[in-house]
Parts: C-alpha cells; sequence; structure tokens
C-alpha cells in the first residue's frame, strides 16, 4: 500500500471514530434547568408516569432515549420517584416545588428545577 493510502486510511478511521451521532428529537413540554447551567428539554406523559430524555452519551450501544417510568408505591411527602427500566439503579425524584434530582447506584449525579408542563 502507497503512502498516501496509509494516511487517508487512519484519516478516515480517525473522523469515523471522532464523529457523534445527533440525539432523537423529542416532542419537549417540559424542561429541567440543571444546576451547571445546562437546561435539558423532556417529555413529561399526559398521565405524569413516564419522563422521556434524548440521551447525550457516548456510550456506544447507548439507546437514543432515557425514559424515567414513575414508582408508584414510592412517594415521599410531595416528591414522586421515577426509574429507568435498563439501568434500575439510575432514578430521579421530582418534587412539587419543581427540585429535580438524579441519583445513579444511590449517589446525587445532578440537582436542577423543572418547569411544569400544563395541558
Amino acid at each position: 500500500m502507497t503512502k498516501f493510502g496509509i494516511v487517508a486510511i487512519i484519516n478516515l478511521l480517525f473522523i469515523a471514530g471522532c464523529s457523534v451521532g445527533e440525539p432523537v428529537r423529542i416532542s419537549a413540554n417540559g424542561m429541567v434547568k440543571w444546576s451547571d447551567g445546562h437546561t435539558e428539554g423532556m417529555h413529561v406523559s399526559q398521565t405524569g408516569s413516564s419522563l422521556t430524555f434524548a440521551n447525550y452519551s457516548n456510550e456506544v450501544g447507548a439507546p437514543a432515549l432515557v425514559i424515567f417510568a414513575r414508582i408508584d408505591s414510592a412517594r415521599n411527602d410531595n416528591c414522586e420517584y421515577f426509574y429507568v427500566e435498563t439501568a434500575v439503579k439510575k432514578r430521579l425524584k421530582v418534587c412539587e416545588t419543581g427540585e429535580v434530582t438524579l441519583f445513579n447506584r444511590g449517589k446525587v449525579v445532578k440537582v436542577g428545577h423543572m418547569v411544569k408542563p400544563r395541558y
């Protein structure tokens, strides 16, 4: 193989390895503003039983969407708890005040505030 061919293959592999597909677009009817300043759109089901986020993870094979399902038996004061079926250790606590806490394996990952949807 020529020197040009080897360089072309290396460049192609580098570009392919660095490209990240755009996440799935969701019809957001709510928003979470995280304490780090980032905002993230979400779709809240009409029943309020699920919260859907686009997955911005760069993990290989990661699903395009992250869907949190409400845990009906887990209610504490004015807060509701949600979990991801494919990653049970990932939980979300949403309080009536709008406070949102994201947990992974029992540890706080992010905190923020939710703008509640209106129907």
